[in-house]
Order: C-alpha cells, then sequence, then structure tokens
C-alpha cells in the first residue's frame, strides 16, 4: 500500500514539475481559457465540468472543428489523459489512463456504438466522426452510472440524427468540404433539421471520403495498404413541444480500409488504384502463394434509435429520459481481395431515467439499462464461436449542496450472462459498484474535490471463449473460460480554477484493481502468429492529468491565449512487478491562440516523450514532437456562416510511433500534412 500511495504523490510531483514547464491542455480551450462551466450532459444530473471530481473533457464547436479527423482515436489526440489505438487510419479507439478495449465504452448519443470495436483493435468503430457536434469524456468513477464496461473511461459523441428542439427559424443546416494531402484524402458532408409546422423537425445528413495510402513522417514513405473509403447518411425525425420531445432515427454506416500489417512501403509517385486493388477480383486467385497477405475490412451497419424527454410527466419527477437502439452490425476481414472471416453482430441497448424533484436538498437520477449482444464469427479465422450476452442494471446517483460543499454518491447493480451454446458454456456475473465524492469551493474560483468508488466488471465474451488465429492482428487469441469478474477500488483528487484569465486543474488517480484480465503477449507464436492469452493478475495504475489556460493579452476585439497539458499514467501487474503492456508514455502539448473575431490564429507543439517501461515481449518506442498551426477566417463575420479553415499538421515532418498501437513498428505516424476545410453553418 506504501508503493501505491508513494506512486501517486510521485505523479503529484512530475505534474507539477512539467507544469512549471509550461504545458498544459490545447483542445479544450475556447477563447483562451479552459472551459470548466460547460454542462456535461453524458453526467447523470448534467453537471459542468468544475461540478465533476474525476477528469473531464469536452470537444464542441471551434475546438472540435480544429481536431475532427476521420477516427475517434484521432479526433481526441492532445485531449489530457487520452490516447488512441491507432492500429489503422480507418480504425482507432480511445485508450483511457491506460485502459482500452473493454473497459472503456464508446457511446453514441448514450447508447453503445454496437460494433466490434472492443474485440480487436484492427475492428473499427461504428460512428462516423463527419456529423459528431460534440464529444464528452469521462474518466474515473464519474463513469459508474453506464456499468463496468466503463470502468477505464467513457466517451459519448452527440449528434443531431433526432432533432431535441425546433430550429431557430425553421431551418438549420450544415455543408462541409475537407481536402488532406498526406493521404490524398477528400471528404464531403451535409446535414439539415426542418420544422414541419410548429411540432414536427425533419432532420437528414449523408457524407462519403475517400483517402488513399499515407504519407508517414521521416522519409518512411507512404504506407502500403493504409487507405480509407466510408460512406454513410441518417434520417430522423421528432415531435417537439413545450413538455419535451419523442424522436426516432435510422441510420447507415459503410467504410472499408486497409490493414497496413508488414509496413511495406512504396514510392511518392506510385499511384495505387485502391478501388480496384481491393475489390473482389478474381484475378488474386493466381497470386503467388509466397506474397505476403493484404488485409482490408469492409465493414456495414445498419442502426435504428428512439429517444424521449418529459418533463414533469407525474408529481415529483422533473424529467423521464429513455432511449433505446438496435443494430445489425457485420464486417468482413478480406485476405487479398477474398472474403476471410465474416463478424456478425445484431444487438439492442435500451435505458429509462427518472430525475426526481429536489427531496431535502437531494437532487437525484433513478434508472434502469438492459440489453443483448448477438455475436458470430464465421470463417476459417473465426476465433470467437457465437455468442449471447444479456445484461440488465439498475442504478441510483444523489446529489446534495449545502454552503461550499457538494457531496455525491451512487450505486449499480448488473446481472450479466455470457453462453457460448456451441461450446455448452455459460457464465453469470452480478457486479455491484458503490462511488462517493465531494468537492469543497474555497474561494477566488478554487474548487478541490475527492471521490473513491469501487467497480466490478464481468469478463467479454471473447475474453472467456477465444480460442484461434486472427490475422489482421497477427496474432493467435486464446480465452480462458474460467475467468472471474474484475473489481477495482479508483481514488481520485482534483483542483481545479474555474474563473478569471487563468482556469484549468490538475487530477491524481489511483486505481487498485484484482483480478485485472489482460492479454498476456509474452506466450511465443503458433504457427507464425503471436500467442496471446487472457490471463488475469492483480494491477496498479496511478498517474497525473493537468490542464492550464491563460489568457495573456486583450485588446479591442481581440485575445491572445496560451495554453497547455500534461498527462502520465503508471500500471504494474502487482504480483510480478513488471509493467503492463501498451501504456502510453508521458504526453504534452503547448499552444497559443489569437482570436480576432473574423480571422483565428493557432500554433501548437504536441508529443510524447520515450517509453522505456515496457511489459515482457514488448518493445521500446522513442519520444517524437509535432507542430501544427491552424488558421481559421469567417469573411461574414457570423458565428454561424461561412468559415475557411488552412491546417498545417506535422510542420517538419517528424517521425514518430504511437506505443499504445499494436502495428506501432510498421506504422509510422502521419508525415507534414496541409488541410483545407470549407464549412457553411445556416
Amino acid at each position: 500500500m506504501a508503493t501505491w500511495w508513494g506512486g501517486l504523490r510521485g505523479s503529484a510531483w512530475l505534474a507539477a514539475g512539467m507544469a512549471a514547464a509550461g504545458p498544459a491542455a490545447a483542445q479544450m480551450v475556447e477563447g483562451g481559457a479552459v472551459n470548466l462551466g460547460s454542462i456535461m450532459v453524458t453526467a447523470p444530473l448534467g453537471q459542468t465540468r468544475s461540478d465533476i471530481v474525476e477528469g473531464t473533457a469536452l470537444l464542441e464547436g471551434e475546438a472540435l472543428d480544429r481536431a475532427r479527423g476521420r477516427t475517434i482515436g484521432e479526433t481526441l489526440t492532445g485531449v489530457p489523459g487520452v490516447a488512441a489505438t491507432g492500429y489503422a487510419p480507418g480504425a482507432s479507439r480511445p485508450v483511457i489512463r491506460g485502459q482500452s478495449g473493454p473497459r472503456v465504452r464508446v457511446l453514441q448519443n448514450g447508447l453503445d456504438t454496437f460494433d466490434a470495436s472492443t474485440v480487436s483493435p484492427d475492428h473499427a468503430v461504428a460512428a462516423p466522426m463527419a456529423g459528431v457536434e460534440r464529444i464528452e469524456v469521462l474518466r474515473g468513477p464519474a463513469t459508474l452510472l453506464y456499468g463496468g464496461a466503463a470502468v477505464g473511461g467513457l466517451v459519448n459523441l452527440i449528434d443531431g440524427r433526432i432533432p431535441e428542439r425546433r430550429p431557430a427559424g425553421g431551418v438549420a443546416g450544415t455543408a462541409r468540404l475537407e481536402y488532406g494531402t498526406a493521404a490524398r484524402d477528400a471528404s464531403a458532408f451535409a446535414a439539415i433539421d426542418a420544422a414541419l409546422g410548429r411540432n414536427l423537425v425533419l432532420h437528414a445528413e449523408g457524407f462519403a471520403q475517400s483517402a488513399s495510402d499515407y504519407a508517414a513522417g521521416g522519409r518512411e514513405g507512404r504506407i502500403e495498404n493504409s487507405f480509407v473509403r466510408s460512406r454513410g447518411g441518417a434520417v430522423g425525425a421528432s415531435y417537439v413541444g413545450d413538455w419535451g420531445y419523442v424522436g426516432l432515427s435510422v441510420s447507415r454506416f459503410q467504410t472499408r480500409y486497409g490493414i497496413p500489417a508488414g509496413g511495406h512501403v512504396h514510392a511518392e509517385d506510385d499511384d495505387h488504384d485502391h478501388e480496384e486493388e481491393h475489390d473482389h477480383d478474381e484475378d488474386h486467385a493466381h497470386e503467388d502463394e509466397h506474397e505476403e497477405e493484404r488485409v482490408a475490412i469492409d465493414m456495414r451497419q445498419t442502426r435504428y434509435d428512439a429517444k424521449f424527454a418529459i418533463r414533469e410527466p407525474l408529481s415529483g419527477i422533473r424529467e423521464l429520459r429513455g432511449r433505446v437502439g438496435f443494430a445489425d452490425y457485420k464486417h468482413t476481414e478480406l485476405e487479398n481481395g477474398e472474403a476471410g472471416t465474416v463478424f456478425r453482430n445484431r444487438s439492442w441497448e435500451g435505458r429509462l431515467e427518472a430525475e426526481h424533484a429536489p427531496l431535502g436538498g437531494l437532487k437525484g437520477v433513478v434508472g434502469i439499462q438492459g440489453g443483448r449482444r448477438d455475436f458470430k464469427a464465421a470463417g476459417e479465422e473465426a476465433f470467437v464461436p457465437p455468442t449471447v450476452t444479456d445484461s440488465f442494471a439498475a442504478f441510483l446517483v444523489e446529489r446534495y449542496e449545502t454552503g461550499p460543499w457538494t457531496f455525491s454518491a451512487g450505486a449499480r447493480l448488473e446481472q450479466t450472462r455470457v453462453e457460448a451454446a456451441a461450446l455448452g458454456r455459460e457464465r453469470d456475473f452480478t457486479g455491484a459498484s458503490l462511488s462517493a465524492g465531494a468537492t469543497y469551493r474555497l474561494g477566488g474560483g478554487w474548487q478541490i474535490g475527492a471521490s473513491l468508488s469501487r467497480t466490478e466488471r464481468a469478463p467479454t465474451a471473447e475474453e472467456l471463449f477465444a480460442n484461434g488465429p486472427h490475422l489482421a492482428t497477427g496474432s493467435f487469441e486464446v480465452g480462458d473460460p474460467n475467468l472471474r469478474k474484475e473489481s477495482a477500488w479508483n481514488a481520485e483528487i482534483s483542483l481545479r480554477h474555474r474563473s478569471g484569465d487563468v482556469t484549468g486543474g490538475i487530477n491524481l488517480f489511483a486505481a487498485r484493481y484484482d483480478n485485472f484480465i489482460f492479454g498476456d503477449l509474452s506466450g511465443g507464436t503458433v504457427d507464425g502468429l503471436d500467442l496471446v492469452r487472457y490471463r488475469q493478475a492483480d494491477a496498479d495504475f496511478r498517474g497525473a492529468e493537468l490542464e492550464l489556460g491563460w489568457t495573456a493579452l486583450r485588446g479591442d476585439g481581440w485575445t491572445l491565449a496560451l495554453d497547455g497539458k500534461v498527462d502520465f499514467v503508471w500500471a504494474e501487474n502487482r504480483g510480478s512487478g513488471t509493467a503492463l503492456p501498451r501504456i502510453p508514455p508521458i504526453s504534452y502539448t503547448i499552444g497559443s491562440t489569437a482570436d480576432f473575431g473574423q480571422l483565428t490564429l493557432r500554433g501548437e507543439v504536441q508529443g510524447a516523450l520515450r517509453q522505456d517501461r515496457t511489459a515482457p515481449g514488448e518493445t521500446e518506442t522513442g519520444g517524437y514532437t509535432v507542430v501544427n498551426v491552424d488558421i481559421a477566417w469567417r469573411p461574414l463575420g457570423e458565428e454561424d456562416g461561412l468559415t475557411l479553415r488552412l491546417q498545417g499538421r506535422n510542420l517538419t515532418d517528424a517521425e514518430g510511433r504511437n506505443h499504445v498501437s499494436p502495428l506501432k513498428d510498421v506504422t509510422p505516424l502521419r508525415g507534414r500534412e496541409v488541410r483545407l476545410v470549407g464549412e457553411y453553418r445556416f
């Protein structure tokens, strides 16, 4: 225990020392200061960022427009405490405080993304970034009410597929065109909301994107088989009134992307036509049997959603909220253009919340959540048998304010059943989670807080029953049907300054796991594939996150702000004392923004330090630094109008590798790139 808390104190000194050097948080800065006053709609009681003890992050507006990428992982690069799997340009999932996969929930409008992205890092998140209007990140015990699968963190992508209000003027919309040089990628997006009469609001959107192999930094050439092609759209409708709203939507998402395993590069002037290379073609049957296989993934999803919110439906209920979603998901792993393993996932999830009226100073939410995941894999490399996972949960959160104090507490009870009928195996788990926290307003805009929680997570079907080769990841995965549920104690301390020209804060966190489930990389090989065995060990995580913003100068219609961030996470197997695999290194951002109203200029330095604390069988990764600039011009001088954006990313063409990525040795980070974006909002 002394070692554990000693490491936490060390994290605090590390963060404080780097703060003195200047880094703080770039992506959450609006107008110079870190925005701690924004409401986090994902939080059960709609608290502001400063109200929540645990670390949170928010991307919207100008910050989101600057950061928007092809995937959620790419978009969140630079957010304190968040890294990305970076497996391929078409598949990059968030890693929060060193945790990923089944411990990090990615939601779309509060419900699951209904894909297979937790099964393997080469599987994309079925949530396109084109229409996302807001991204909320919650870390630590604040995620308790979304289940054990969110014990490491939670990312909620919020879009307007189901309108919640009537657009001002009756019609609103967005049109955006974008082009980037590093992968010769072009994309287009358009969306419109239109009111029919006083109450009915319709929504429609569509997008398309095409990117070829990307150019890596540091004279690495183009990374072969790193193309991405995506398209999709959605239609929705809502009935809106003074009492609330009720609505539904249907959406379609299709993407095909290459897996650049092997890391072959080709010259800058090579002009491969990926549409011809990767479509089904009889010529592939005659390829040299010794040629390395080129793997691509063709993913398709059709999704249906409905949700409602009713204000004061009954005495004592301030608001009743509900949502339900269903999706039919399929992705095919293509080997040299021929269909190999096919993954299918038919899932649904529903959630009902009731926010009660204040009771003796208590404000709270009670709710239930349930769902089913019917997952199948077919083909020679179907490393997971067909499984059905059913879950049901009930939860409660309460908040009490008195003077400068705010107290909160929450609880969740969750039942999970995982069945593999083909193996004649079934496992049942009951998980109980509790959390408590308190904040104290010190005056002068300062606030201090602390939280403690205990959470439990049931093993996933893949962790229990995987047994076979997985070509896309170059691994042979073996599960353990006798795994026990994980349990973890999480503690967090925060200090924030929420007003004035200097805003920001620091979060210190620690998690102590019993029966932590992880993929052991030290087992050798099977048929030339890396053997990955799922097993359990006790594990410790601890670290720190710091973000600061300073509005340094103000003039008549202009401001100059400095900002930055630094984060650090340390994790080890408590029994052996060895590091856990794929833990992100210390990362940082230092930035400056000059806002002249119609013109906004931003420059930043972003990077990571060397990661030399590695797990058995894992290699070290060197540090890197990239330089980015962003110029946004609004010629009409209106918030909703025309915006022309010129971006330079990695202007020094630095070579960098993402330590978290399983393909880090063959897929360097993207090299120098110029991006042009034109967007019109009305």
